[in-house]
């Protein structure tokens, strides 16, 4: 038997003619996605967050799940960690970490994060004063006015490693990059999306696979709603019979030249009669026509006047209307089907797909459409898909956070005394900078009762810890105990038991009491 000629490789390899044909070369993502098109990029992703409330939302949710932190600073020794605790408190105002004096910590990092989305990078300046200054993804480029030795990705390379990143502003008109200065890279906080393993030293925005789907969607709405909205204008139908032979009718303009003359005279206020011809409604204030010859005869006269306003069914949508048709007329409702189920159930498909950008489950969407089983699977695989993202911003916090007590520790006017301190309790620099740690607040409680008791048997099985599991919702155990005991303290000094029964409730004394009478009745031995 002889056998036909067999193909060995990939499919992706072939080009068949049936789909866009295969590519033949890689590049360097700078010049996959140039500076003219990495713009073109941020501007449409900016635009798309201003005007769609998809995108918007999608965004926050991401925000919601993997940029918010807490500072946990615990080791032990008592001075340190009231002084490192007290610094980064303080730290954390406005007036003292931005240097435009607007955003605190927690809303910095948010918008840092809301940058990289939108934008693939984003950067934050170490000031001397201890301060960040934000700078916008856009404005690290080769701006007019830039040194030769910057690139077009805005960036002063060495040896495979940026050395210094080219600061622009944005101009006199505040729509263009000027060249401003040459930031080191050491003093630069940097973080962006990658999508490649080395050619890359710009980060692209994860949107960017999702931008004219959601742009599709948000038209898609928009035309249903204006079609839904043509419905509601014209929400009525005024069906008239089929006209008879215009031989019946030989007034002005000859025979054949109107429709059939309509021998009924609608009357719209005293004294004020019309009646209808050739498509049109005649107007006479004391005539009261009954036939088509006088019609004629009146109408070439001039006793009857073209009302351009009226017609022979008006409707007042201030008040019940009568209706007085003529025989074979017929209103008819025009209802909206807009839009219709196949729309909606398709947008579900694009939105769903859509979401995928940031790894958002659906259940977060529509949360009606899944049991609570469901959602719990599916917060638990975006739990997953979001601790990449939380340890990129955990990382970014580090250095942060390792600046400001490098700052203060190498300060000698600092009146912190935090070296001073920290070397009393034996600990370096370094110590105290391993020892500051940066805690995601974690996933809300979907069913909290059911959740404790997961938790709890997950202790008791040393499957888990106290620590992990309060830490899984963005608390600290230490601080929780810290607090209870103060809880504690507070209330034996006021003689307030913490512990109050539910109504009708045995209290202790009255089951030792039952419990007693029954070994008395019984004589058996306590």
């Amino acid at each position: 038997m002889k056998l036909g000629p067999f193909t060995f490789g990939y499919n992706a390899t072939e080009d068949k003619g049936r789909r866009q044909a295969p590519k033949t070369r890689v590049y360097h993502e700078s010049e996959v996605l140039t500076a003219t098109k990495r713009l073109k990029l941020q501007s449409t992703a900016q635009e798309q967050i201003r005007n769609h409330s998809l995108v918007a939302w999608m965004v926050r949710k991401h925000l919601d799940y993997v940029s918010k932190f807490h500072i946990s600073f615990r080791t032990g020794k008592q001075p340190v960690d009231d002084l490192v605790n007290r610094i980064f408190k303080w730290h954390g105002a406005p007036r003292n970490l931005d240097y435009g004096l607007r955003f605190g910590r927690d809303e910095m990092f948010r918008l840092f994060e809301l940058e990289k989305v939108l934008c693939g990078d984003a950067a934050l300046l170490k000031l001397k004063t201890m301060q960040l200054q934000a700078i916008e993804s856009d404005l690290i480029a080769k701006g007019n006015g830039a040194p030769e030795s910057v690139n077009t990705s805005g960036l002063v390379m060495s040896n495979g490693r940026v050395q210094s990143y080219c600061i622009c502003n944005r101009g006199e008109n505040g729509n263009s990059a000027t060249f401003d200065h040459l930031e080191p890279a050491e003093n630069v906080i940097f973080d962006a999306y990658w999508t490649r393993f080395s050619s890359q030293f710009r980060g692209v925005s994860p949107l960017s696979t999702a931008i004219n789907m959601i742009q599709d969607i948000h038209e898609g709405f928009d035309f249903n709603l204006i079609k839904g909205k043509m419905h509601a204008l014209f929400g009525v139908a005024l069906i008239r019979a089929a006209t008879e032979s215009t031989s019946n009718y030989s007034g002005a303009g000859g025979a054949g030249n109107a429709s059939a003359w309509v021998a009924q005279v609608y009357t719209w206020t005293a004294g004020d009669y019309c009646t209808y011809s050739n498509n049109l409604y005649y107007c006479n204030t004391s005539h009261s026509t009954t036939s088509a010859s006088v019609f004629a005869t009146d109408l070439a006269a001039g006793k009857w006047t073209v009302d351009s306003d009226k017609s022979g069914l008006d409707l007042d949508p201030r008040t019940i209307n009568m209706l007085d048709l003529a025989p074979g007329d017929d209103v008819k409702m025009i209802e909206s089907g807009t839009p219709s189920t196949e729309f909606v159930a398709g947008s579900y498909l694009f939105i769903q797909i859509a979401m995928l950008a940031l790894d958002i489950p659906v259940t977060s969407f529509d949360s009606r459409r899944s049991s609570f089983s469901a959602r719990i699977a599916d917060l638990n695989e975006y739990e997953v898909s979001s601790d990449a993202k939380r340890t990129k911003n955990r990382y970014v916090r580090q250095d942060y956070s390792d600046w400001v007590v490098r700052s203060i520790w190498n300060d000698s006017n600092s009146p912190w005394g935090l070296k001073k301190i920290a070397t009393v309790a034996g600990m370096s620099m370094r110590d105290v900078q391993e020892a500051v740690e940066w805690i995601p607040s974690g996933s809300p409680w979907l069913d909290k009762h059911k959740q404790m008791q997961g938790d709890q048997l997950g202790i008791d099985i040393g499957l888990d810890n106290a620590i992990d599991a309060c830490r899984r919702r963005g608390g600290n155990v230490f601080e929780n105990i810290d607090k209870q005991s103060q809880v504690i303290a507070y209330a034996k000094e006021k003689g307030v038991p913490l512990i109050m029964g539910k109504s009708g409730d045995r209290t202790i004394g009255e089951i030792v009491k039952d419990a007693t009478e029954q070994t008395e009745e019984t004589g058996d031995e306590k």
